[in-house]
């Protein structure tokens, strides 16, 4: 795997350092998944925006706002099939933090791929879930931030809680996560559907999600 380096001063003031990382893969959604685990398994971190293109050429792109070095900061993750690569931008006030959090950041990448690519096609199916319920839990905060219909979060919950239970399928006991999932979709259930929740509802759903968050990840350190 190659590594790419790129570093530039942007006008405001802050440093923009980026990093990218070659693969060879053909599942570019799954490289997308576990840098997205990588970047987004800290706390105290916030989903900002993403796309995703499930096109004949993969693209991917997630941004995060969270804190490197104590100083506020973002993180761009950006994977393209064509170029089979995955790239790492980090935007704040210290560049030397931000190529020390992107060379941290992309070392781990490089090291969950490898460990996803040593799995047996079983264990791989379930982390490929359990990755994409992942991502449902931070786009749940994101939804609830954008203040976006009860039904946007309500297809999220209920799509990170079937990709959990499809993660977990032949394990003996039930995940915490699957019941109170259940709970939350009937609770949603009960609002108007194209509205905004209320205030007190959303606060409490989307520390709910970091909970759900906590569990998915402890699920997926089993695998890298």
């Amino acid at each position: 795997m190659n590594h790419l380096r790129e570093s530039r001063q942007v006008n405001d003031g802050n440093a923009e350092v980026s990093r990218a990382l070659n693969f060879s893969s053909d599942e570019p959604a799954v490289v997308f998944r576990l840098a997205w685990y990588v970047v987004a398994s800290k706390p105290n971190l916030i989903l900002d925006e993403h796309s995703e293109a499930e096109s004949k050429d993969f693209q991917g792109s997630a941004k995060f706002s969270l804190r490197i070095a104590g100083e506020a900061a973002n993180t761009t993750i950006q994977v393209t099939k064509s170029k089979s690569s995955v790239e790492l931008t980090a935007r704040g006030l210290d560049e030397v933090a931000l190529s020390v959090y992107l060379d941290d950041h992309l070392e781990a990448m490089s090291d969950a791929l490898a460990k996803y690519q040593a799995l047996p096609e079983e264990d791989k199916a379930k982390l490929r879930r359990a990755l994409v319920a992942k991502t449902c839990w931070d786009r749940v905060v994101r939804e609830i931030l954008n203040k976006a219909p009860a039904n946007d979060i309500y297809l999220q919950v209920a799509h990170g809680r079937e990709m959990m239970i499809q993660s977990t399928e032949g394990e003996n006991g039930v995940l915490p996560v699957t019941l109170t999932t259940a709970a939350w979709l009937s609770k949603i259930e009960s609002l108007p559907r194209d509205e905004t929740m209320p205030g007190n509802i959303a606060s409490e759903l989307a520390k709910k999600s970091i909970e759900w968050k906590r569990e998915t990840q402890e699920l997926i350190s089993r695998y890298i």
